[in-house]
C-alpha cells in the first residue's frame, strides 16, 4: 500500500497551486479538496505502519508548533496545522494501537508540506531569476519532431511549424511545470530518507530523477500539441492541467519506485531522555536556522547621507521635472511628467535637476543619490564608468526604465545597469489570464525594507529584470505574464497578450544591489510617478522607502555572509553529533526546534529592518488634501489613458487638479486618518450614516482651523450630507421626483447635463459662494474663528458633485472645451478663495 504515498505526495504538492498565487487567485476551497486527497492517500498508504509509541513529556514541543502557527500566516503555516491535528489525534488515539496509521500519515503529511514551505523562498528565488532554459530546447524539438510535429531550434526557442502558422515556444521551467515537480523532489527526498537506509537513498534518486527528466520531456511536447490544436496558453499553468499532467508520472513511480521495500523506523519515544550531546545539538539546529534567516531578511543599517538627490535631465526628453504643473497648460504631457514627483521629494530631501551637464565622477560627488530615469540618450563610455565609481565610493543609484524598450529607455540604460548585474528586458507585464494591470502586494514573510510599509502597489504596465540570484528582490511580481515587445508597433505593445513565447509567474519587476559602499535599485514601470498617478496606490510610500535605502552607506553587509558561515558550522556539527540517532528522532528534533528558531527569527530581523528604514519625516511643509473614503461613495481611477472615463462615480481629475493649485492629495481609509493628515478634508457623495463621535470629531477639526468640503449630487439616491452640515446650520434641498424629471428632460434637450450652473440640487444656511442665474445657491461656507489660536477654520458644501466626476472634467491628459475650463475654475476658486485662504 505503500505507493499510494506518491498520489498522496502529488495531491499535497499541488494543493499548494490553490493555496499561494502564483499563476491564479487563490481558491481555497480546491486547495482544501486537494490536500485533503493527499492525506487521505497518505494516511490510507501507513495503514500497516507500526504503531507511534510517544512519551507525554514529548508534548512539550506541541509549544514551538503552536507558536509557529500564530506568527506563520495562512497558507504558510498549512503544514504545521496538519502536524498539530496529527499531534491531536494521536493524542486521542494512542490506546488504540490499529488507529494510530491515521495519526502517522498526518505527520508525514505535516512534515513534507512544512518543508514544501521552508523551501518555496527557494522555488522563488530561482524562478524569478532564472526562466528559460534553453538548453533543453533542442532536446525537446528532437521528440516533438519524433512525434509528428515540425519542429527547429534557433537561440533557444523552438519554432512550431503548422499549415496555418509557426508558433514560437521559450523553453521555462514554467511550462514544464517546475513548481509542482520541485515540491514532488522534496517529497520524494523526505520519503526516501525515512524509508530506506543510507545505501539505497541514491539510487532511488537517481531513478527519480531520470524518470523526470524523461517525464518533463514528454509532458513539454504533449502540451505544445495541445497549444497549437487549441491555442489554450493556460494549459501550462492551469492547476487542473497541472494535476492531470501530473498524474500519470505519480502512477509511474507507483511502478518503477513502488516503496514496498521500504519500511519508516518505528517512531517511538517511550522514553524522555535528553542528554547534554542532545541540547548542544539543539542549540546548533536553533543556531543554524536563526542564523540562516538572518542571512537573508538582515538588512545593513548602513551610514545614513545628507539626501542630495540628482535627477538627470539631460540625458532625457520624457517624464519632464522642468516645467510647472499650473492652471494654464493642460493636455497630455502637463501630466505625463514627473514634475510633482521632483517637487514633492524635494520637500524631504533636497532635489536638483541636471539640464546640461556631463555625468563626471567630480561632478556626481556633489551628490548623494543620482535619478537615471527614462533616458532617451545614450551615456558616454566615460559617464558609465563615473557612475559604477560614484556608487562604489558610497553613491546611490535609481535607475528607471519601463516597459517594450519605449524610446529605447532600456537599451540606454542596460550599458550602466549591467555593470551591476542587472538588466532591463524588453517585455510588457500583464496580468496572467486577464491581461489586466498587475497589483503588488508585499510578502509577509521579509519584504525588502523599501517595500515594507506598503500595502499594494498597482504597476501601469512594467518590463522585467534579469539580476544575479546574490541582488535583492525588491519585487517580484506573482500571477504575472512578460509579453515580449515588437518594433511593428508606435508603442511596442503587441496586439497578442498571451504568446507561447511568454514568460509567466513570478517575474522580477523591481531589484536591488549593494555595490562596493553603494546602493543601487532598477526600477520597471516609469509611468507610476508621473504627476496624475503619483499620490495613489503607494507610489509616495515606495518612494520614500527607495530613497532611504539609497541614502545609506554600506556599514554592515559582511555580516550576512558571517550569517551563512556560522549557520553552515552549526548545522554540519548538529548532524555530526546526532548521526547516530534515529532518523525520525534527527527529523523530529529539526524539526520543532527549527519551527521555534524560525518563529523568534522572524520577527525579530523584521523589526530590526523596521526600526532602521522608518518613513522620514518632511523637512518642509507642505498642505495636504485627503479624500476621506469612510463616509464617501467615489473612486479616483487614474490609468494611462487618452480621453474622458466615463465613470460618473470617477474623480481622478478633480484629485490631480488639486496640485494645479499646490496642494498634495492623498487617498484615506478612515475619517480619523484623513483629519489626522490633512489640512483639508474632502467628502464626496457621502452615504454612510455619520454617529454622534464623527460629528464631534469634524467639528473639533474645523474649530481647530481645519477645512473640509463636502460635495454631494442628485445622483447620490443614499445622501447622509445633511446629517453632517445640519450641525452647522446648513441644509441641502432635494427636488421631487418629478422636478427631477422635468429637469433631467428639459437639460437633456439643451444638452447641459452637468454644467455647473445646473446644480440639481440647493443649498440654505451659510455663506453664499456660488449662486447662479436663477439665484440658487449651490456652494456655501460655514467659518468658525478660534479667538484662542487665532485660525479659521471653514466647512464648504458644493453641488454638484457630478459636475466634477471625470465624465464631465475630463481625464487627466484632456484639452478642455469652454464649459471644462469653467468647471476647473470653480474647483481653483473654492480651494484658493476659500479653503486656502487666511491658512
Amino acid at each position: 500500500m505503500k505507493r499510494l504515498l506518491w498520489l498522496g505526495l502529488l495531491f499535497i504538492s499541488t494543493s499548494w497551486l490553490f493555496f499561494i498565487p502564483i499563476f491564479t487567485v487563490p481558491d481555497w476551497t480546491m486547495g482544501i479538496v486537494f490536500l485533503s486527497l493527499g492525506l487521505l492517500f497518505n494516511i490510507v498508504g501507513l495503514w500497516k505502519q507500526k504503531p507511534i509509541e510517544i512519551h507525554e513529556k514529548y508534548f512539550v514541543f506541541l509549544i514551538p508548533l503552536i507558536i509557529s502557527l500564530i506568527v506563520i500566516p495562512y497558507p504558510y503555516n498549512v503544514g504545521v496545522f496538519v502536524l498539530t491535528i496529527g499531534l491531536l489525534l494521536y493524542a486521542i488515539t494512542h490506546r488504540f494501537e490499529k488507529a494510530n496509521f491515521v495519526a502517522t500519515g498526518m505527520f508525514l503529511s505535516g512534515l513534507i508540506l512544512t518543508f514544501q514551505t521552508a523551501l518555496f523562498l527557494v522555488y522563488t528565488i530561482i524562478v524569478s531569476h532564472v526562466h528559460r532554459i534553453d538548453f533543453f530546447s533542442p532536446v525537446a524539438s528532437f521528440v516533438g519532431n519524433l512525434f509528428g510535429l515540425q519542429t527547429s531550434v534557433n537561440n533557444g526557442i523552438i519554432f512550431v511549424q503548422t499549415f496555418q502558422q509557426t508558433y514560437p515556444f521559450t523553453t521555462t521551467l514554467e511550462k514544464l511545470g517546475f513548481f509542482t515537480w520541485f515540491n514532488l523532489f522534496i517529497g520524494a527526498l523526505i520519503l526516501f530518507f525515512l524509508l530506506y537506509r543510507k545505501r539505497k537513498i541514491p539510487l532511488n534518486l537517481s531513478v527519480f530523477l531520470v524518470a523526470s527528466f524523461f517525464y518533463l520531456l514528454i509532458r513539454y511536447v504533449s502540451f505544445i500539441y495541445i497549444y497549437i490544436n487549441t491555442l489554450k496558453l493556460d494549459i501550462f499553468w492551469c492547476p487542473f492541467y497541472m494535476i492531470a499532467g501530473f498524474l500519470p508520472f505519480a502512477l509511474l513511480l507507483m511502478k518503477i519506485i513502488p516503496l514496498k521495500d521500504g519500511e519508516l523506523e518505528s517512531i517511538s519515544f517511550k522514553q524522555f531522555t535528553v542528554k547534554r550531546k542532545h541540547v548542544i545539538a539543539l542549540f546548533l539546529v536553533f543556531l543554524f536556522v536563526f542564523l540562516s534567516v538572518g542571512a537573508f531578511a538582515f538588512q545593513d543599517p548602513g551610514t545614513k547621507k545628507s539626501g542630495k538627490l540628482l535627477i538627470d535631465e539631460f540625458h532625457s526628453d520624457w517624464e519632464d521635472t522642468t516645467r510647472e504643473l499650473d492652471k494654464e497648460w493642460y493636455g497630455m504631457l502637463s501630466t505625463y511628467n514627473y514634475y510633482s514627483w521632483a517637487e514633492w521629494l524635494d520637500k524631504y530631501y533636497h532635489v536638483e535637476r541636471n539640464i546640461n551637464e556631463t555625468l563626471t565622477l567630480e561632478f556626481l560627488d556633489n551628490y548623494d543619490i543620482v535619478i537615471l530615469k527614462c533616458p532617451t540618450n545614450q551615456y558616454s563610455s566615460e559617464e558609465v564608468r563615473s557612475l559604477v565609481q560614484f556608487v562604489e565610493r558610497g553613491g546611490g543609484l535609481f535607475l528607471i526604465g519601463d516597459h517594450t524598450d519605449v524610446f529605447g529607455m532600456n537599451t540606454f540604460l542596460n550599458p550602466v545597469s549591467e555593470n551591476f548585474g542587472i538588466r532591463f528586458k524588453t517585455d510588457a507585464t500583464y496580468e496572467l489570464g486577464t491581461g489586466m494591470m498587475t497589483v503588488y502586494k508585499p510578502s509577509v514573510f521579509f519584504p525588502h525594507p523599501i517595500v515594507q510599509h506598503l500595502e499594494q502597489f498597482e504597476f501601469m504596465t512594467s518590463c522585467t529584470l534579469e539580476a544575479p540570484l546574490i541582488s535583492e528582490n525588491v519585487i517580484i511580481g506573482n500571477r504575472l505574464i512578460g509579453e515580449p515587445g515588437t518594433y511593428s508597433t508606435e508603442n511596442f505593445f503587441r496586439e497578442s497578450i498571451a504568446s507561447p513565447e511568454s514568460e509567466y509567474g513570478l517575474l522580477l519587476q523591481v531589484a536591488a544591489v549593494k555595490y562596493g559602499k553603494g546602493r543601487v535599485v532598477a526600477f520597471s514601470d516609469s509611468t507610476v510617478f508621473s504627476s496624475f498617478s503619483l499620490f495613489s496606490d503607494g507610489y509616495q510610500l515606495f518612494t520614500l522607502g527607495m530613497i532611504e535605502w539609497l541614502n545609506k552607506i554600506n556599514s554592515y553587509s559582511y555580516l550576512n555572509i558571517v550569517f551563512i558561515a556560522i549557520a553552515g558550522v552549526s548545522l554540519i556539527l548538529a548532524l555530526y553529533i546526532i548521526r547516530k540517532e534515529k532518523k525520525f528522532k534527527v527529523v523530529f528534533l529539526f524539526f520543532t526546534i527549527g519551527l521555534l528558531s524560525f518563529s523568534i527569527a522572524t520577527p525579530a530581523f523584521s523589526y530590526l529592518n523596521r526600526v532602521n528604514y522608518q518613513v522620514p519625516n518632511p523637512h518642509s511643509d507642505f498642505m495636504q488634501v485627503c479624500f476621506e473614503q469612510e463616509h464617501s461613495n467615489f473612486n479616483v481611477s487614474l490609468q494611462p489613458r487618452i480621453g474622458l472615463f466615463n465613470e460618473k462615480d470617477n474623480y481622478g481629475t478633480f484629485y490631480v487638479w488639486t496640485q494645479r493649485v499646490g496642494l498634495v492629495p492623498s487617498i484615506e481609509n478612515t475619517l480619523e486618518e484623513a483629519i489626522e493628515k490633512g489640512d483639508i478634508i474632502v467628502i464626496v457623495n457621502p452615504c454612510k450614516s455619520f454617529e454622534t463621535e464623527d460629528i464631534e470629531t469634524i467639528s473639533a477639526y474645523i474649530e481647530n482651523g481645519g477645512n473640509a468640503l463636502v460635495m454631494d449630487s442628485i445622483t447620490n439616491s443614499e445622501s447622509t450630507a445633511n446629517d453632517l452640515i445640519g450641525n452647522f446650520g446648513m441644509w441641502i434641498n432635494y427636488e421631487t421626483l418629478a422636478q427631477r424629471l422635468n429637469r433631467t428632460i428639459n437639460d437633456s434637450n439643451n444638452a447641459t447635463i452637468g454644467n455647473i450652473t445646473s446644480p440639481y440640487l440647493t443649498i440654505t444656511g451659510g455663506e453664499k459662494i456660488l449662486v447662479n442665474e436663477q439665484n440658487q445657491t449651490y456652494a456655501n461656507v460655514v467659518k468658525i474663528d478660534n479667538e484662542t489660536t487665532g485660525k479659521t477654520g471653514k466647512l464648504v458644501v458644493l453641488v454638484d458633485s457630478y459636475s466634477f466626476s471625470d465624465v464631465i472634467m475630463g481625464g487627466p491628459f484632456v484639452e478642455p472645451d469652454e464649459n471644462q475650463l469653467e468647471i476647473y475654475n470653480t474647483e481653483y476658486f473654492i480651494f484658493e478663495e476659500i479653503l486656502l485662504k487666511d491658512t
